[in-house]
């Protein structure tokens, strides 16, 4: 968050920032644009993506349809082995909450998510969620910050959890999809200028 949308990605500041030579600076942008964060223009460099509001509501939309799709088949897909990590996931998504530490609750969350994609097991639609997480990065880590959103989204969290548990996957589908467009609701609550280009 520290580098606004639209920024110009200058290598040897970066480097001098960093400590470190102009190679790992170059590499490290490369990954960054191979996840849609930052994009290149020609003859002038490497900026931080832009996103539209719209690309943002859009983005929500499908991740919604492709979580639902993922806790569905998770829970067809749910071993002995695969339990126990989600719950220990949620587990410290709690502790998180109860510490207020939302940086720590983001990353876990993005591996809740992650996780239920992988359990699906569908690469295809693990794929595609995490391009449209990537691209949705830029707005929820500027406005996901606020200790009752991080407990309302745990809450979520566990709702999910405990029908993918009970082998309910229309529960889980739909209580997953709900999760996601609350999120968006929560993101919208938080943002003050709107732009629909």
């Amino acid at each position: 968050g520290e580098l606004a949308p639209g920024m110009r990605l200058n290598e040897a500041a970066l480097a001098t920032r960093m400590g470190t030579s102009r190679g790992p600076i170059r590499e490290a942008i490369r990954m960054l644009a191979g996840k849609g964060l930052v994009t290149p223009v020609a003859h002038r460099g490497m900026f931080v993506r832009q996103i539209s509001m719209r690309d943002m509501l859009e983005s929500y939309d499908l991740r919604a349809l492709l979580f639902s799709f993922a806790a569905r088949r998770a829970t067809e897909f749910l071993t002995p082995e695969r339990l126990p990590v989600l719950e220990q996931l949620h587990a410290d998504m709690e502790q998180a909450c109860r510490d207020n530490e939302s940086g720590r609750y983001y990353e876990l969350n993005l591996r809740f998510h992650a996780l239920i994609l992988e359990y699906s097991n569908n690469r295809h639609a693990a794929q595609v969620y995490e391009a449209q997480t990537n691209e949705l990065h830029l707005f929820r880590r500027r406005f996901f910050n606020y200790a009752n959103k991080m407990q309302r989204s745990n809450e979520e969290h566990r709702a999910i959890l405990d029908a993918i548990v009970a082998g309910d996957g229309a529960r889980a589908a739909e209580l997953a999809e709900q999760h996601v467009l609350a999120g968006k609701q929560r993101l919208l609550d938080s943002v003050d200028d709107i732009d629909f280009k």
